[in-house]
């Protein structure tokens, strides 16, 4: 099994242990006296290690400033500056957890729908990832839908339903695929079923063009 860090690092960050998890792994990296500082000292360190490139680097003074300074004015900033910096290094997951955790902590009626938009433009950015995977379609549709039923109003409105049309033209790809493989098992009802989930009038409105699938895999896909 390949060790994916990205992913290590985002269960560290969900993890209660979080600073101790993340001190030790940055022991080469940093201090071993480095704590007690200001919510200044760690907020400065995140902005410069993201300007470096280091995500890495800037997640882990993002952990102590939330654990030595949970009430500080500067963790929603900080929140939100490293999911859109995660987003740019196409680290979605990661980018999710920040957005998350800025509504969960710091949303409000005026800022949620701005954040579940960055949530959602993470999940868009993130669709090349998941070009297979039914529950990332499936999950991402009800999140698109939920936040026009709660936001109906939002300036961000136009751009979420621009991103769930072109979510449902990558569901409706998936579900081609899948109809391909069911034929050459032979098996009519599973093809029927998957047929029947094919938007076939958007299909004919947008006239998408077929994703591009390298040959080499091609030959070991559908």
């Amino acid at each position: 099994m390949r060790f994916d860090k990205r992913l290590f690092r985002f269960c560290v960050l969900q993890c209660g242990a979080l600073a101790a998890c993340v001190v030790f792994s940055a022991c080469d990296k940093k201090d071993k006296n480095e704590f007690n500082k200001p919510a200044t000292y760690w907020y400065q360190n995140i902005i410069k290690e993201i300007k470096f490139g280091n995500l890495e680097g800037a997640d882990n003074f993002y952990a102590s400033l939330q654990s030595e300074h949970i009430n500080s004015p500067l963790l929603p900033e900080a929140m939100l500056i490293l999911g859109q910096a995660h987003i740019r290094k196409e680290e979605y997951l990661l980018a999710e957890f920040y957005f998350d955790e800025y509504l969960k902590r710091f949303g409000t009626a005026k800022n949620a729908d701005y954040i579940t938009y960055l949530k959602l433009q993470s999940r868009y950015y993130g669709i090349k990832n998941s070009s297979k995977d039914q529950e990332f379609f499936s999950d991402s549709l009800s999140a698109f839908d939920d936040f026009l039923d709660k936001y109906p109003t939002s300036r961000y409105v136009p751009f979420v339903q621009t991103m769930q049309v072109r979510f449902v033209l990558g569901q409706n790809e998936l579900n081609r695929g899948i109809v391909n493989v069911y034929k050459k098992q032979k098996k009519p009802e599973a093809v029927q079923k998957y047929l029947d989930r094919i938007d076939d009038d958007l299909e004919s409105n947008a006239k998408p063009k077929p994703s591009y699938i390298p040959e080499y895999v091609r030959m070991f896909n559908w």
